[in-house]
């Protein structure tokens, strides 16, 4: 499926005795294969929505759907599932685990899975999808800022998912870089058919993405 569907959801965290409503009532529809900004400023709510589609986050009020599981009250078979096989996250800051080789780092999301020799060729494939076949022996402090942004890339395309959702991903890449890696999750897109959501407040992201969705203070402004 790779749809996303979320209806009057609201989520609250209490800070001490201050009680903060980072999202009001929204309600969002995602299709199978769109490639989607969600853009607003610092705060706005954009990472917590992405956090509640991915299931990261729970404790929402209102009804959310990824890829059909209910993401209130998922059963645990459900989550995981969706966690380990549907979606793809790729965080702002990478991620990566500092003692690990890029390879190490991809392979992480399918240690669980029983086929070793699938996984050990599936790591490879999609790091040579990412440029990074000559690389897939260096630790993160080797690589380079957009290199360790393939990385992140390729460790949340290896489990072949139908979402990837990705957290402000230019947000530490230069103006050169950013655009390398957000041309490589296009194609991504239009090769395999793989559904992005990004958040961010990037203009170059924002003018590749097809629709752009505007989050203030918690509330889709425009879309």
């Amino acid at each position: 499926m790779g749809s996303v569907s979320v209806r009057g959801v609201s989520k609250d965290y209490v800070l001490g005795r201050t009680t903060v409503r980072a999202l009001h009532d929204v309600s969002l529809e995602v299709e199978r294969s769109e490639f989607i900004a969600i853009a607003g400023p610092s705060g706005s709510g954009k990472s917590t929505l992405l956090n509640l589609v991915s299931a990261i986050d729970t404790g929402a009020s209102g009804k959310g759907l990824t890829d059909g599981v209910t993401l209130r009250r998922p059963n645990d078979d459900a989550l995981s599932d969706l966690r380990a096989n549907k979606i793809g996250f790729i965080f702002q800051t990478f991620n990566l685990i500092p003692v690990l080789s890029a390879y190490e780092n991809v392979e992480f999301p399918l240690l669980f899975k029983k086929d070793g020799a699938a996984a050990k060729a599936r790591v490879k494939e999609v790091l040579a999808r990412v440029g990074l076949a000559d690389f897939m022996h260096h630790r993160p402090d080797e690589l380079s800022g957009g290199q360790r942004q393939r990385v992140a890339v390729a460790r949340a395309l290896v489990t072949d998912p139908l979402i990837v959702l990705a957290d402000e991903p230019t947000a530490n890449l230069d103006s050169e870089t950013g655009e390398a890696v957000i041309d490589l999750m296009l194609e991504i897109n239009r090769q395999a058919g793989t559904t992005f959501i990004f958040s961010t407040h990037d203009p170059k992201v924002m003018n590749h993405a097809r629709r752009v969705v505007r989050l203030v203070d918690g509330r889709i402004v425009a879309s």
